[in-house]
């Protein structure tokens, strides 16, 4: 559908311009020590350890020219465990999408991503919800944009989302999110920018009687430059459901974040509270407290370093079936001596436990190193 649509602007007639398509390939060889690969609700022990090699090749495309952008990218990732070699694995990632000005005003976005893993563990990042067990996972998001510039200042853009999440593992619930979001951006400053949303969301779950949850969000927020080096956004609202076991209920949202830039690094601090999905463990809809610190260095024009730090809660509702905590800390870098290669070593820790039993739960330690031999850029 989005590859057909994608086609049909590209079919407008527009003015005679130069477009520009480029190709470029790459692939990325890592090497890790994962202290707990089979993620077990244990203790970390050898048998759960691993030492993993991974070989991912893809390309990038991207197609510029007057007036609309396409960009796409496919990659494919094989682990190989050596000891544990039953959790050897395949996963494919594929993406499009199309950006349009229509007229001056009006402007169209469109795009897919679908991916699938025989490692769902490493399909879900940090944040985006939680598991508990290994499985094949399907998932496909879909959306479509179409925004309005009303005036200099001000716009407006409708868009409309699909995400399908698909388990092998018949304990795990598959679920389908569709949502219609109307928002709004007011620029009332030189440094400051207003926003106003409305967020119509409808979550669908295969389990026993198929549930389904609608809900209706409002938020505002803003977004403020206090000098030439802070950037700080502040927002909130309310989320109203309905399908809640045959009740309703109003939960708050919120997302606050400040960006210092300094001579050599930038640091981030931001949290968001949102009403998402809960990964396939329950038919309940989640709430979602996520706290995350990034701080990136620029050692040298090709030396980069990064560190990275989230606490994050998943609590679902209206039962509380679901009530996991987690947080992880990574540091790592990148040196990239010459344009086709890019090398890189790291290291995390990540936990996560129920409740508020700091003590039971699941470890995992990595230490990793990779390298990216990055192809040529063909033009044509």
């Amino acid at each position: 559908m989005a590859a057909a649509a994608v086609a049909a602007v590209l079919s407008l007639p527009r003015p005679v311009a130069a477009e520009i398509n480029t190709l470029v390939p790459a692939v990325t060889l890592d090497f890790r020590y994962d202290s707990n690969a089979r993620f077990r609700n244990t203790k970390t022990t050898s048998e759960n350890s691993d030492f993993i090699a991974s070989a991912s090749p893809s390309f990038e495309f991207t197609r510029r020219g007057p007036g609309h952008d396409v960009s796409a990218f496919y990659s494919l990732t094989a682990d190989y465990h050596t000891r544990n070699t039953e959790l050897n694995n395949i996963s494919h990632i594929a993406g499009l999408s199309l950006n349009a000005d229509l007229t001056s005003r009006w402007r169209l976005g469109l795009g897919d991503r679908v991916s699938y893993t025989e490692d769902s563990l490493r399909a879900v990042g940090f944040g985006q919800g939680v598991l508990v067990t290994r499985t094949d996972i399907l998932t496909n998001n879909v959306y479509a944009s179409l925004g309005r510039a009303v005036s200099r200042n001000t716009d407006v853009t409708l868009t409309l989302k699909d995400y399908v999440q698909k388990f092998d593992d018949a304990a795990l619930v598959d679920s389908r999110t569709d949502s219609a979001a109307l928002s709004g951006r007011y620029i009332y400053s030189r440094s400051g920018t207003a926003l106003l949303s409305y967020t119509y969301t409808d979550f669908r779950f295969d389990a026993d009687g198929n549930t389904e949850v609608n809900s209706h969000g409002v938020s505002a927020g803003v977004e403020e430059a206090v000098g030439r080096s802070v950037k700080v956004n502040l927002g909130g609202g309310v989320e109203y459901a309905a399908g809640l076991n045959g009740g309703d209920d109003l939960f708050f949202t919120a997302n606050a974040g400040i960006e210092k830039t300094l001579k050599d690094s930038v640091m981030t601090l931001a949290f968001e509270r949102d009403v998402s999905n809960p990964t396939g463990l329950t038919d309940e809809i989640s709430i979602r407290d996520v706290l995350t610190f990034i701080w990136d260095f620029t050692v040298k024009s090709n030396v980069f370093a990064s560190f990275y730090a989230g606490v994050a809660k998943h609590t679902t509702e209206p039962e509380g079936r679901v009530d996991i905590n987690s947080y992880i800390a990574e540091v790592s870098g990148n040196w990239q001596p010459y344009r086709w290669l890019l090398l890189g070593a790291g290291a995390s820790h990540y936990q996560q436990w129920p409740g508020d039993d700091f003590g039971i739960g699941l470890t995992r330690n990595k230490i990793f190193v990779n390298m990216t031999l990055i192809g040529p850029e063909w033009r044509f």
